[in-house]
């Protein structure tokens, strides 16, 4: 594993502050992007908001823009924003 050196100092790739705050700034423009797109897929799955919040995760997991777990984050945060009752375990990867 090759340490990314910032400020001085030594981080693992993926945890130096500035990697931080870039994985966190993606994945709230990806909430941003997400919400309208629950709002317009709705009617797809019948008014369905676990069902529509779900393939939205199976989408946006397909697309490895992110990792697992940032997509778990970004569709619980979706979920949250539109006031969905989302089921845990609709989101379980």
């Amino acid at each position: 594993m090759s340490l990314v050196e910032e400020d001085g100092k030594f981080y693992a790739p993926g945890t130096s502050p500035s990697e931080v705050v870039a994985a966190f700034q993606m994945c709230d423009d990806l909430v941003s992007q997400m919400v309208p797109y629950c709002q317009r897929k709705l009617p797809t799955f019948e008014g369905g908001q676990e069902a529509t919040v779900k393939t939205a995760l199976k989408g946006l997991l397909a697309k490895r823009w992110c990792t697992d777990a940032q997509c778990v984050w970004i569709m619980r945060r979706v979920a949250r924003e539109l006031q969905w009752p989302v089921d845990e375990s609709a989101l379980g990867v």
